[in-house]
Formats: C-alpha cells, structure tokens, sequence
C-alpha cells in the first residue's frame, strides 16, 4: 500500500532509452562521465536514506530549491495563504499525509521542497517521497536527490522513521492521481491503510496536510480514460490526460496560473508502538485521521477553492482488495467503496 512500483519491463526499457539519448547527447566520454555520475548518486541516496539525513551540501540542496521554486512562479504558481492548527504543533518527528494527489503532484514538488529543505514549519528538516521511477530520469532525478524527495518504498521509509526523521506520503497514490478532476476535490485510501499501519508501527503522529489549488492547475479532457489506462498498461505509469497552460495537452511542467493555499492539520495521535497492530487500532487511527482531515476540508475550502467545487465536498474512496488486484493488473475489474463527507 505504501508504494506500487510500476512494471519494471517496460519503464526498464523506457528508462534506458533516455539513457542513451543522454550518452548520444553529452557524447561517448560525457555520456559514460554521466553513467558513473548516476551510480555515485544513488550510493549517495541510499547512504542518506540508511542515514536518515539530506543529500548533498545545503547551498546545493537550497539552490535546487530555489530552481523549483522559480519554474513555479513563472507559471502563476504560488502559495498564497498558509495555516492551520498543524503550525502550531511542537517540534517532532511527524509522518505528513498530504492531500489531494493532484494530476502530476505539482506543488509538493515545486513548492514544499523549500519547506522540506528549511524544516518548516516545526523546525525539523523532513522528506517527501514519490515513485522510485522518477530517480531514474535524468535531471529529474538530480533535483530530487538533492531537495528532500525519497522513494516511496517500505525499506526507505522504515530507514527515515528509524532515524528519527519525519517523511511525506501521499496515502492515494497513483489510484487517486488517475481518478483526479479539476470539478471535484477527493481523497483515495488504500485497502490495507498502510500509512497507518507504519505510523503506529513508529508510534508517529499522523499531520493531515491539504493543498488547496493543486487539482486546479490542470484541467481533465473526458472521455481519454482508455489512454490512461492503455499507458499505464504498457508503462506502468499513471498519466491523466489533461490540458495544461495556454490549454496544451499533457504540459506537465506548464501548470494553469493557480494560487495555492496551505493548510496544516492538527497531529493524529497513534498511540504507543506496535510493530503488528490489531485491526480494531488501525481502523479506530484511521478513523481519527479521516475526522481531522474533513475538519480541515470544511473549514477551509469555502475560501480557498472556486465555490462550485468547494460546493460539492470532499468525496472519501475507501478502495478495496479488487481494487488494489485490478490495479496490479492494469484492469477494469475493480471496484470501491465511496462515501461523500
């Protein structure tokens, strides 16, 4: 449930064909300069993720930071507003759970490197995470290294919260991020609810964290859903298709200007550590998160969203087994249980 990893075959052979471009590019000895370069880089991350520590020097980490930052802004893309009782929370290690997924996840990536890297806003320098894939991408790959991102793999979660640092997931994952809409905000749980089964595990609270504008920085074109999945099928990666700026298809580093609002949850107590926790605990932790994380949906998106779809809610999907088996096949066959809130 904490990560998917998508079909290695073809992502492989994906993966190695932006290899050799990058080797034609750079030329023989460049290109083979570039290949060792890669392998220190990943030592590097796993030495830093064993660690539970930051790669790289701060100016470094800092100035990719800044780089992501400006790509936003550029675009029309900024935070605007940030609260929420979360800010006031003492400083600790936390496991934040941030919502909506979004098209491509653009502001995690873009803005919250900055507070991943400067440790706002509890004063605890913190990782998010995504697909182990994007480490591979040339340049995407470096500038994640260096600005806090990590694999969403259980071994390099289990290492950062056994070193005492706090991390970012996502609990939707690419389920959610295929169902995502400009018109309707939601939020996608997997069917074992493992982010709540390792923040007990870790005896780690849980922060809701809410992005509000992140779904409206694309706009979805219905009726391509067939080309969502065909590309998922034959990838293993989940690509919405979408109109960016300027109404450009598929334009992901192009995003709609969009303000973007912040708003921090209160901690989700867990409780003491348990390594295998009863079903009873999980779904009673769970049910406290879902509680704080509607709270600050209702309190927040009547100022932070358009009024038609602040209007219409926050939509829960609770998915299932089927769901999580047709996902692993690139299906149709699954199903899920949804409750509007």
């Amino acid at each position: 449930d904490l990560a998917e990893p998508p079909k290695q075959s073809c992502l492989f052979f994906v993966v190695s064909l932006m290899g050799v471009a990058m080797i034609a590019l750079l030329g023989g000895c460049g290109g083979l300069c570039y290949v060792y370069f890669v392998s220190w880089r990943f030592k590097l991350l796993r030495q830093a993720i064993r660690g539970g520590r930051a790669c790289g020097p701060k100016w470094l980490r800092e100035l990719g930071v800044t780089f992501m930052g400006t790509c936003a802004k550029l675009c029309g893309v900024k935070i605007v507003s940030e609260g929420g009782e979360g800010l006031e929370a003492p400083s600790r290690q936390y496991i934040y759970t941030w919502h909506p997924h979004g098209f491509v996840s653009y502001c995690p990536s873009h803005l919250l490197g900055e507070k991943a890297v400067k440790g706002e806003p509890h004063n605890k320098e913190w990782f998010g995470t995504c697909i182990p894939l994007l480490f591979k991408i040339p340049v995407l790959g470096e500038i994640f290294t260096i600005t806090n991102a990590r694999p969403v793999d259980r071994n390099s979660l289990e290492a950062l919260l056994s070193q005492g640092a706090s991390i970012a997931v996502q609990p939707g994952g690419v389920k959610e991020q295929e169902a995502t809409r400009e018109d309707q905000e939601q939020a996608f749980f997997p069917a074992k609810l493992g982010f709540i089964r390792i923040a007990i595990k870790y005896g780690t609270p849980l922060m809701p964290l809410y992005l509000f504008g992140e779904n409206q920085l694309y706009k979805r074109v219905n009726g391509f859903e067939w080309l969502t999945r065909l590309i998922r099928k034959c990838t293993g990666m989940t690509l919405p298709i979408v109109l960016a700026k300027f109404n450009i298809p598929q334009a992901g580093f192009f995003p709609r200007a969009t303000d973007i609002h912040v708003r921090w949850g209160k901690p989700v107590d867990v409780g003491a550590p348990e390594e295998n926790p009863s079903e009873e605990r999980v779904q009673e932790v769970f049910r406290k998160y879902l509680e704080e994380l509607q709270r600050v949906f209702d309190q927040h998106a009547k100022n932070c969203l358009p009024p038609a779809v602040a209007a219409k809610g926050l939509k829960i999907v609770k998915l299932s087994e089927q769901d999580r088996a047709a996902h692993h096949a690139a299906s149709d066959d699954g199903s899920s249980k949804e409750k509007q809130r």
